[in-house]
């Protein structure tokens, strides 16, 4: 029997399987939920236990740089932080965009200092012995690698050249390599990757890229919207594998990369091989809401930003501001129902999070840091 029921927009079936799944209003402040669903003349209930999801708590207001553009939707203009990174220390590290270029430090007690200067920062990662790693952006198709060191002092690991839709992504030597695209990760040995396009690449002590794994579109069209190889996501290993779409990125104790691909949660070793932790393809549902589950069962809605624990528990920001754990055996859970963060606000919207703090996640929107409990 698949049950036909619903309770507002919390209760909804599955296409593909004769289950119903349940999300918990945000509002929610009962222990216990009682779901009846109805088929066919039959009625079953069913009892859930329930607690009321964590508040977020502001920590720290941001400096105003830019604008509210009003309109349908509102958007802003102007410089405002858009990655982060932190220490081993869990000082913060904000990337402010063009014109103000900037790199702010947000120490442990919540001040705020100007820590770097690069020329269009757009993604972060710490690396061994506190050094900072840059992408920045040069122009409308090449890129620089920066490293700030401890003492601020800034160098460059490699620059890509101009990328070509008709040549595609290139790997090669500083200089020579092309990327689409970068959202970096550094593993504990120093390892520099990047998601870029339709591949994850990594970036050698010399500057050279390579392709650690992924594939497709590699020439004619850039690898987005309209990249067939996008929609046929494969496990295997190196260049055998393909990806949706990649983007955020992090890496584990042991160097593993995890990689939001958008419906799904990928897992790559430092030899590249890809297996799918979690989340599901089944495009016909995937757009209407997060669900969680094990493995496959699990349903993510998208690219969004992403972090990881001591302890290699992931946390992605689901589609409608709830927060969703994913362990290292690929069970998704949902662990605050709503952030507060969405809807009409721009200046709102959660660009990065942060999972340093044992129990607790970082918040980071345009506007102001934030901390929520999810232990």
């Amino acid at each position: 029997m698949t049950p036909k029921a619903s309770i507002g927009d919390n209760l909804y079936t599955l296409p593909d399987k004769p289950i119903a799944a349940y999300a918990t209003p945000p509002d929610l402040n009962a222990d216990k939920v009682t779901i009846t669903a109805s088929a066919g003349g039959i009625s079953s209930s069913i009892e859930l236990k329930v607690k009321p999801s964590p508040v977020p708590v502001p920590w720290v207001t941001l400096p105003v740089t830019w604008n509210v553009l009003f309109g349908d939707p509102p958007s802003l203009a102007g410089p405002r932080p858009v990655a982060s990174a932190a220490d081993e220390s869990g000082n913060l590290y904000l990337a402010y965009s063009s014109p103000v270029s900037e790199i702010k430090k947000v120490a442990t007690d919540g001040s705020i200092t100007t820590y770097a200067h690069v020329g269009e920062p757009i993604s972060l990662a710490f690396g061994p012995n506190r050094v900072l790693y840059v992408v920045d952006k040069l122009n409308a198709s090449a890129y620089a690698i920066r490293r700030i060191a401890d003492n601020r002092t800034v160098s460059t690991l490699t620059q890509t050249a101009p990328y070509e839709a008709a040549t595609g992504t290139v790997d090669g030597s500083s200089g020579v390599a092309t990327a689409y695209t970068l959202d970096l990760a550094v593993a504990p040995d120093g390892a520099v990757y990047a998601t870029d396009g339709s591949r994850v690449r990594r970036i050698a002590p010399d500057g050279s890229f390579s392709t650690l794994a992924g594939g497709g579109c590699e020439a004619g069209t850039p690898p987005g919207a309209t990249c067939a190889d996008r929609k046929n996501p494969i496990d295997g290993l190196g260049t055998q594998a393909r990806f949706m779409g990649p983007a955020a990125i992090v890496t584990d104790k042991a160097g593993n990369l995890y990689v939001s691909d958008q419906a799904l949660i990928r897992k790559i070793t430092p030899a590249g091989q890809v297996t799918t932790l979690a989340g599901r393809t089944s495009r016909n549902f995937d757009f209407l809401d997060d669900i969680d589950g094990t493995g496959n069962a699990a349903v993510f809605s998208g690219n969004s930003p992403m972090t990881i624990d001591a302890d290699g528990n992931l946390y992605k920001l689901g589609s409608r501001g709830q927060l969703r754990k994913i362990t290292p055996s690929g069970v998704a859970t949902t662990v605050a129902s709503s952030l507060g963060f969405t809807g009409m606000q721009p200046q709102n919207a959660i660009v990065s999070l942060y999972a340093g703090i044992p129990g607790v996640v970082i918040l980071q929107s345009y506007a102001q840091l934030s901390k929520v409990r999810i232990d």
